[in-house]
């Protein structure tokens, strides 16, 4: 049980030194902070399942569209609560209900 609490205490740690870099990164250049976040995006979807990756990259590609036109903070939030609720309404609840056996209302 130790050892599971110190690799969780470390995994922790990281990732609030990751946090605070990334967070000094935004505040101090803003450039690179979008460059290393796209390269991660990309990472991540080339990491996923071939059949998944189209349509990850054009998730992505609608939210930075968005988002590039929200204008501030407040509706960047509001734009990305209103995305998040579409999907899990237009994509994850129908995917649930179908693998479940219920006809769609």
């Amino acid at each position: 049980m130790e050892k599971v609490d110190k690799e969780k205490e470390e995994r922790e740690k990281k990732s609030l030194e990751e946090h605070a870099r990334r967070s000094k990164l935004f505040k101090e250049n803003r450039f690179m902070f979008e460059i290393e976040r796209r390269k991660e995006i990309e990472a991540l979807i080339k990491n996923a399942p071939p059949e998944y990756q189209e349509n990850l990259k054009e998730t992505q590609a609608e939210w930075d569209r968005t988002m590039k036109g929200a204008g501030n903070k407040h509706n960047r939030l509001v734009l990305a609560e209103y995305m998040l609720m579409d999907r899990f309404h237009g994509a994850f609840v129908p995917a649930v209900n179908n693998a479940a056996g219920k006809k769609a209302e």
